[in-house]
């Protein structure tokens, strides 16, 4: 089962050259400021997360974040789910997803895995119309690492521990399988208090403090969208002995649209 691309056009560019110059033009800022901070070895990281909104706002921010670091070949990519379509642990586990760079192909093995935990289904519903995997693969392209993908779309308080176990166990088995969660924080407030809403969840995340990145976003109000998917991240790194998360960039749509009044915010952390 191939999910076509839906949203070339809307979140980025359809035509391939566009494309291709764009993200360039992205890792080539991104490497200017990796000079600049005499941050020239990349880090080896297995779990990060990256922004899924418009190039135009989030580009930079995803490219800076991914130019830091070597991802492995296969990643479990985590994302919200943004339309109510579908099961709510749902597992893309055939084929591929196309962007104009190409087929991502799905790491069907790794996918098989996943779903032998009832928790997660096969569910092709809930991707069909959701962005948030398919605006960040053409960066996992042109980068390179990372080859094959198992996107699973994320919609339920429940049963996470026991999700994050699953990954956790597919993960130590295979020391080629990393993990991304895609996600945007905190949604159309102004700059500053979106600012203070994100720093608040980003500070959990630095913790690695899955029950009060949880409890923060409930307390504040914050739309972080891909909230669950980092819950998940949390687990699995300290299951791994992971110790160390990293805020590599953050920004909001203001930088591109100059609308301070109603702005996203975009992180992009990794964790070793």
């Amino acid at each position: 089962m191939n999910r076509k691309m839906k949203f070339a056009s809307l979140f980025y560019d359809r035509n391939e050259d566009s494309l291709r110059t764009s993200l360039q033009n992205y890792f080539r800022v991104a490497e200017q400021k990796r000079a600049k901070n005499n941050k020239m070895i990349k880090e080896k990281s297995r779990i990060c997360m990256l922004p899924h909104a418009g190039h135009i706002y989030s580009g930079e921010v995803a490219a800076t974040t991914l130019s830091e670091i070597n991802l492995p070949k296969k990643c479990i990519i985590l994302c919200p789910n943004h339309t109510g379509y579908g099961k709510d642990f749902a597992v893309w586990d055939k084929g591929s997803f196309e962007t104009p760079l190409g087929a991502m192909e799905i790491d069907q093995e790794t996918a098989k895995k996943i779903l032998e935990n009832n928790v997660f289904s096969a569910d092709y519903k809930a991707h069909e119309q959701e962005h948030s995997i398919e605006v960040i693969l053409p960066f996992l392209q042109f980068q390179g690492d990372c080859i094959k993908i198992i996107p699973i779309c994320l919609r339920s308080l429940e049963h996470l521990k026991s999700a994050a176990q699953t990954i956790l166990s597919c993960m130590q088995e295979d020391e080629d399988l990393g993990l991304i969660v895609s996600s945007d924080m905190n949604h159309f407030a102004s700059e500053q208090e979106n600012r203070r809403k994100d720093f608040l969840a980003i500070e959990a995340l630095q913790n690695l403090d899955e029950q009060a990145l949880l409890e923060i976003v409930k307390r504040e109000d914050i739309s972080m969208c891909g909230v669950l998917g980092a819950y998940i991240a949390i687990l699995v790194a300290k299951g791994l002995g992971y110790t160390k998360s990293n805020l590599v960039e953050y920004d909001t749509s203001a930088t591109a649209s100059l609308d301070f009044t109603r702005v996203v915010g975009y992180a992009g952390m990794y964790i070793n």
